[in-house]
C-alpha cells in the first residue's frame, strides 16, 4: 500500500498544491480515485431480540474470540486479552484499560453521569488519527442507537454529549466520527457486522468481525471490542427488563 511508504518515495512534498477535480484529489503528482468512497449509511438493524437476545451471549464469546486471535495489541484489545505473543503492549494500553472498564462499569450500572465522566477521559487517548479511546466511544454509540435497544434516550443523549465533548479534545476526523455514530450513521461493514450478530452462522459472523477489524492500524480492533463490549451490555440491561 501507498500509505506505508515515506512521503517522500510518494512524491508528495511539503507545500504540494492540493485540489480535487474529476473525483479525484489531486496532492502534488498523486491522485487519490474517490469514486470508492461510501458514505456512512443510517442501516442500523434492530438490536437483538427474543429467541435472538438468548443467542447473543454466545455470538458476542465468538466475536471476543475472534478479536483474541487477530485484532491488533497496543490499543483496546487489551482489555480482555494479554499482548500477543512477541507483540509489546501500546503506552495507552493500561489506561485505555482502565477507562474503558469504568465506563462500562458505569453502563451497566445505568450511572449516565459517570459514563460521560468516564467517555471523556476516552475521548483523544491513543495513537493515530481515530486514537483507540475515540474507536471505542464511537462503537458504544453505535450499538445506543439500534432500533429496539434497551439503551433508552438517556445513552443517546449520553452519545451526543460525547460527541460534543470530543469537539475540544481529539482531531477533527475523530469528531466527525463520533458525530456520526452519535447520529445512528455506520460504515457497511460495521452494519453489516451488527447483523450477522443475530445469525446463526458462526463462519460468517467470524468473517464480518474480521472485515471491520481490517479497517485502520488498531482502529478495526479497537472498534470491534467497542461494539462487542456495547452489545455485551445490552444483553444484561435487555435481560433485567430495562
Amino acid at each position: 500500500m501507498a500509505a506505508d511508504l515515506p512521503f517522500s518515495q510518494m512524491e508528495i512534498h511539503d507545500r504540494d498544491s492540493v485540489w480535487v477535480t474529476g473525483g479525484a484529489l489531486h496532492i502534488g503528482q498523486i491522485a487519490i480515485d474517490l469514486s470508492f468512497i461510501v458514505p456512512w449509511q443510517p442501516v442500523l438493524p434492530d438490536f437483538p431480540s427474543g429467541a435472538v437476545l438468548q443467542r447473543l451471549e454466545q455470538n458476542i464469546h465468538l466475536v471476543r474470540q475472534t478479536i483474541g486471535r487477530f485484532g491488533k495489541s497496543g490499543g483496546l484489545r487489551e482489555l480482555w486479552f494479554d499482548p500477543q505473543p512477541g507483540g509489546k503492549q501500546g503506552i495507552y494500553a493500561a489506561p485505555l484499560k482502565e477507562r474503558a472498564t469504568l465506563m462500562l462499569t458505569a453502563l451497566r450500572a445505568q450511572d449516565i453521569a459517570g459514563a460521560y465522566q468516564a467517555g471523556c477521559t476516552l475521548i483523544g487517548l491513543g495513537g493515530g488519527l481515530t486514537p483507540s479511546g475515540d474507536d471505542f466511544c464511537a462503537a458504544l454509540l453505535t450499538v445506543f442507537n439500534m432500533p429496539g435497544s434497551p439503551f433508552g434516550t438517556e445513552y443517546r443523549q449520553l452519545g451526543e454529549q460525547l460527541a460534543s465533548a470530543a469537539q475540544r479534545q481529539t482531531a477533527y476526523i475523530s469528531q466527525e466520527m463520533l458525530r456520526l455514530a452519535a447520529s445512528g450513521l455506520v460504515r457497511e461493514n460495521v452494519g453489516a457486522f451488527l447483523k450477522e450478530i443475530a445469525g446463526c452462522s458462526p463462519d460468517s459472523l467470524e468473517e464480518s468481525a474480521f472485515k471491520v477489524m481490517q479497517a485502520g492500524c488498531l482502529s478495526g480492533t479497537d472498534w470491534a471490542v467497542g461494539l462487542a463490549a456495547g452489545l455485551e451490555v445490552g444483553r444484561e440491561l435487555a435481560t433485567i427488563g430495562k
